[in-house]
């Protein structure tokens, strides 16, 4: 028969192991993860790709509805054609280059090697939304169809 103090000691000693154990899996999970404030600055980043992508896409979409020959990029794009960033809410930047090239930028939070946007498997498609932190900005022709950012 075990005396009372030989339990405590016990039951001490499995709370420390069972606190240290939970300590240790959500700095894991923060290690794997990141932080809630990472995670949002991730989830951003992806709002703005979706948005430069898809006016890229009308912009494509336009020209394969033109007359091919004659058309022309605008020389500029409203804000509401153009969207705005989800945190600041100022709209992305839209500069016409020639008549069927041109760069739309943003601002990321993150630097996307550090996270890929993408499963594993390297799919070119995806490889042109790479993007660091900070201002930058993406070129494109109108005559070819953006591709997808995941």
């Amino acid at each position: 028969m075990t005396s009372m103090s030989e339990s405590g000691g016990f039951d001490r000693a499995f709370a420390g192991v069972a606190t240290a154990a939970v300590i240790a899996a959500i700095a894991a999970g923060f290690w794997v993860l990141g932080t809630p404030g990472r995670q949002r600055e991730l989830a951003a980043d992806r709002q703005r790709l979706q948005n430069l992508a898809t006016v890229a896409q009308r912009l494509h979409e336009r020209y394969t509805l033109a007359d091919n020959d004659s058309f022309e990029l605008p020389a500029a794009l409203e804000a509401d054609t153009l969207g705005r960033d989800p945190l600041t809410n100022q709209p992305y930047e839209y500069e016409r280059l020639s008549a069927r090239t041109y760069e739309l930028c943003a601002t990321f939070d993150t630097d996307s090697s550090t996270q890929r946007l993408n499963n594993p498997v390297v799919n070119p498609e995806t490889e042109r939304w790479q993007h660091p932190e900070g201002r930058h900005c993406f070129e494109f022709d109108v005559t070819e169809f953006p591709g997808s950012v995941y």
